[in-house]
């Protein structure tokens, strides 16, 4: 597994327990709002942060996604 795979598993984990989600809803939540792309293509900075900076930074960019989605237009 490489650095950046086992730091996503890591990130999980620590969203998971920080938040009290099972890892079932953190899998549905990541995956919903495309949250293992931002960790990897962000994996540079967050292995030398610390865990509630990546923690946050997750919680922000699932904040400007959900405003995202609710902003764009339904497809018909």
């Amino acid at each position: 597994m490489s650095r950046e795979a086992e730091y996503l598993v890591f990130a999980a984990e620590r969203y998971r327990f920080a938040k009290g989600l099972s890892g079932a809803q953190v899998a549905e939540l990541f995956a919903k709002y495309g949250v293992p792309k931002f960790i990897l293509d962000s994996f540079e900075l967050f292995h030398i942060e610390s865990d509630q900076n990546m923690i946050a930074a997750v919680d922000e960019f699932i904040e400007r996604r959900k405003a995202s989605l609710a902003a764009a237009p339904a497809a018909p």
